[in-house]
């Protein structure tokens, strides 16, 4: 009988333990199969600080021009190639002109055949000896002959291509021979009497566009900074979510830049009175109780903990600003509704990600 109680008591012990194994098993296994979540973070910057930052620039000519004959046929000559400087109203190139020519010697024939009619015209038509309405048709038609051969006159004109600008060839589409149509451009003309330079910016320095002190940059082989003017503004965030700036070279310098060269631009810029922190927009996301939060990023062990914050203003193209963070917070800007709290993350470079 104690042999049997025994064998049943271990029994007993041994189904509990297996029980507690394969418990045990199926949690580890489900801690173990746990995907690590690729996320990307953004550095919570400061709306109220002082900044002074370099940004590369891009030095770019005032404007580009197309040189076009308004009249079509084909080429002659051309007088300037690629690289030449030409001045506004210097020629440029010529058009094949004989039918131009034979059209307007044939109307100017025509026209002083009916100059001569017309005086024989007004004679008899002051004597009465012609009806009123057939004077009026022959006016009619005189003046047509007229305005022909004012408007061959003016396509002969356009046979000749002037420089509309100031500036050097930068392309040269045609060749001497060719036959071309009215608006097709033959040459490029860049104008670099005034220059110009592009610069992309973040949203914290678009944001204090209004506090910006100075702008200047800096050329390498120029030994000194140059003085830059701000143009303008886009207000519209592109895909990189920068914003684009122009400024204005002084002409005191603008024969020693050439469109295309880079530049260091360093924007000094004071803080807002308003005071938060400027985080992107697709950090936020809200609990049941409508709070919003964004996930804080611990480097010391790669896992996020949710904080809440506070919106303040309307977002502007995708960022928003916010209170309850810190400068220099890393907070989660991917996926932000499929994460929990203490999960740890796998943290991607931004070009990783094609966004």
């Amino acid at each position: 009988m104690i042999s049997i109680m025994n064998i049943i008591r271990r029994s007993g012990i041994f189904l509990i333990l297996s029980a507690v194994t394969i418990i045990t098993g199926c949690r580890q296994e489900y801690k173990n199969d746990r995907t690590i979540r690729n996320v990307m973070l953004s550095e919570v910057t400061s709306l109220s600080e002082n900044t002074t930052i370099n940004y590369p620039g891009i030095v770019e000519e005032a404007s580009k021009t197309t040189a076009s004959f308004m009249a079509d046929g084909k080429i002659n000559r051309l007088y300037v190639k690629e690289g030449d400087r030409v001045r506004k109203g210097q020629l440029l190139a010529t058009l094949d002109d004989s039918d131009y020519r034979i059209g307007v010697s044939q109307l100017e024939a025509q026209y002083n055949q009916m100059t001569k009619e017309k005086e024989r015209m007004d004679a008899m038509f002051q004597r009465h000896n012609i009806a009123p309405n057939d004077y009026e048709k022959f006016e009619a038609g005189y003046e047509q002959v007229k305005l022909q051969l004012k408007m061959v006159k003016r396509k002969l004109d356009y046979t000749r291509l002037f420089s509309p600008v100031d500036g050097y060839i930068s392309v040269k589409y045609m060749t001497e021979g060719e036959l071309v149509g009215g608006g097709t451009p033959v040459y490029n003309i860049v104008d670099d009497s005034n220059l110009k330079v592009s610069v992309d910016m973040p949203v914290d320095v678009f944001l204090k566009k209004d506090n910006i002190n100075s702008a200047r940059g800096k050329v390498a082989g120029f030994p000194d900074d140059i003085p830059l003017n701000i143009i303008s503004f886009t207000p519209d965030a592109e895909n990189n979510m920068l914003y684009h700036m122009k400024l204005s070279v002084p002409a005191s310098v603008v024969k020693s830049l050439t469109p295309g060269m880079n530049i260091s631009v360093m924007i000094e810029s004071n803080g807002n009175q308003e005071s938060g922190s400027i985080i992107p927009s697709r950090s936020l996301f809200t609990n049941e109780e409508s709070k919003t939060f964004v996930w804080l990023f611990d480097e010391t062990d790669s896992t996020i903990h949710r904080k809440e914050v506070m919106i303040k203003g309307t977002p502007i193209d995708k960022m928003s600003i916010v209170s309850g963070l810190e400068r220099g917070d890393k907070v989660v800007e991917t996926g932000v509704k499929q994460l929990f709290e203490g999960e740890k993350v796998n943290v991607l470079n931004r070009r990783d990600l094609d966004i």
